[in-house]
């Protein structure tokens, strides 16, 4: 699932699960994808109360905490700034034999 429109943004948020990864221990759905501003990474988080937080991590850099989205617009407003290196991480691959 692509982000080409800002509207494809909601399908995104609505279908996280089908996209990330589930962290039984933190009890939460996440997907890592490049930080392209400061090198490293981002890890968004989806909670089971349907919050979403992300995390930054970089070789040179660490978040003190989790940055939690209290808009719906400010979630939707990351993705849309970072959504070369979302699509990037959420590409299907393909293998060739």
């Amino acid at each position: 699932m692509q982000i080409k429109k800002k509207t494809d943004i909601e399908a995104v948020l609505d279908n996280f699960s089908s996209l990330a990864q589930w962290d039984d221990v933190g009890r939460k759905f996440y997907l890592v994808f490049d930080d392209r501003k400061r090198g490293g990474q981002w890890t968004l988080m989806n909670y089971p109360e349907n919050r979403f937080s992300v995390h930054g991590l970089g070789e040179d850099y660490i978040d003190d905490n989790e940055l939690f989205f209290e808009e719906y617009d400010s979630v939707v407003s990351f993705l849309w700034s970072n959504r070369a290196a979302f699509n990037a991480a959420v590409k299907p691959t393909t293998v060739s034999v």
